[in-house]
């Protein structure tokens, strides 16, 4: 039994590795059911496959949908949801959490218990109503974890609730039998952070997901094409580097983003007018995908804090599966800079310089679209892990 608030047709990032578990762990012959959100804060277009398993749909209460980010909110409603996110422990969606416990013990008393409860996060509320259910029905509880949740400064929260959240972390997690993290730099600092989970963390990169082929890539020798898709986070995810180096090229360069904050995309483009920038909106996951295929290069902002050099984000994986290369603004030592050298996907620092000289090298000659995916990368890849890791704790039981 899978739990996760973001689940298609929710138009999230955080839907895409859920559905790629539910989909592996079905076809490998497991019964699997899905206990899902239905979220109101992004539009229901990611079309998925979800046939060989059975979901559970329940929708955001008043809270949830009160308090949920939505990137075309005026400034007033965005300070209010803010208000109230802050104030919700252990997060804004709790109430969605809990009518996600009784439902999922709904089902278990109609069909069964299962033998793993699955929960992945964030939000990290999820992690508790899957706590609760493998209890219940004592079965083996798997803590997913595609960021942390203590010690994230992305995460906003009262200022009273900070003491608390590395305690009720620590407690969570350590009421798992397996807690399982989106890359090595997030797994040493669990190890860390709650030395007593050593024995019980597992890295499950997330993957390129099956039939995400890209479509033909089309150069245009007149100018450089490059996409962005997804949120910005303000003004957290810096991208002055690429666009002083962009600028600085003398050619037509246009820049397309998908999903951004609106008001963030026309500060970029008055903050550099030479450039083409433009603000393509929400759109269908496939079309986004298209966008990435098409484009010269994929931007991915990873940032270069400490703590950010821990992170493995889906959007590189679905990056890498367009074929196109990467310009990600990251520190070259990082989990993600790593990862993107180790595999030739392109480039990964923030010097204006050697961004410059790669933007350069894309406008004079072009790089062609890489039509395999390394096998390391692939979704299934990854969760053969966690299924081989399961495999040996039902044995032990």
């Amino acid at each position: 039994m899978i739990f996760a608030y973001w689940f298609p047709p929710a138009n999230a990032i955080g839907s895409s590795r859920p559905a790629a578990m539910a989909r592996y762990f079905a076809a490998r012959g497991w019964k699997v059911s899905v206990v899902a959100g239905a979220s109101e804060a992004v539009p229901p277009t990611f079309a998925a496959d979800l046939t060989g398993f059975e979901v559970d749909y329940v929708r955001d209460g008043w809270l949830t949908r009160l308090s949920s980010f939505r990137a075309d909110r005026g400034a007033l409603a965005q300070r209010l949801s803010t208000a109230v996110r802050l104030l919700s422990w252990p997060d804004h969606v709790w109430p969605v959490a809990r009518a996600m416990r009784r439902r999922a013990l709904a089902t278990i008393g109609k069909e069964g218990a299962p033998d793993v409860v699955l929960s992945t996060a964030l939000p990290f509320s999820v992690h508790g109503a899957a706590r609760a259910v493998a209890r219940k029905c004592g079965a083996l509880f798997v803590a997913d974890n595609r960021d942390i949740w203590a010690h994230n400064p992305y995460k906003w929260s009262a200022r009273l609730y900070k003491p608390l959240e590395p305690r009720h972390e620590r407690a969570m997690l350590g009421a798992a039998d397996l807690v399982v993290a989106v890359s090595g730099g997030m797994t040493a600092q669990y190890a860390a952070n709650y030395p007593e989970l050593a024995d019980r963390l597992l890295t499950v990169m997330n993957g390129v997901d099956p039939g995400e082929a890209a479509p033909p890539h089309r150069r245009d020798p007149g100018r450089l094409r490059l996409v962005y898709t997804g949120i910005l986070y303000g003004d957290r995810r810096d991208m002055t580097p690429l666009l002083r180096a962009a600028d600085s090229l003398g050619l037509p360069v246009a820049i397309d983003f998908y999903g951004s904050e609106p008001d963030v995309v026309r500060q970029i483009a008055r903050d550099f007018p030479r450039l083409a920038i433009a603000d393509r909106g929400r759109v269908a996951r496939g079309e986004a995908l298209a966008a990435q295929a098409q484009a010269d290069a994929a931007i991915l902002v990873v940032g270069t804090d400490a703590w950010e050099d821990t992170l493995l984000p889906g959007k590189l994986f679905e990056y890498a599966g367009s074929g196109r290369p990467i310009i990600a603004l990251a520190n070259p030592g990082s989990d993600s800079g790593r990862l993107v050298a180790r595999h030739e996907l392109g480039i990964a620092t923030t010097d204006e310089a050697e961004i410059a000289a790669f933007l350069s090298r894309l406008a004079d000659r072009g790089i062609a679209t890489r039509r395999e995916i390394p096998a390391a990368l692939t979704r299934d890849s990854q969760l053969r892990l966690l299924e081989t890791r399961l495999a040996a704790m039902r044995a032990a039981l």
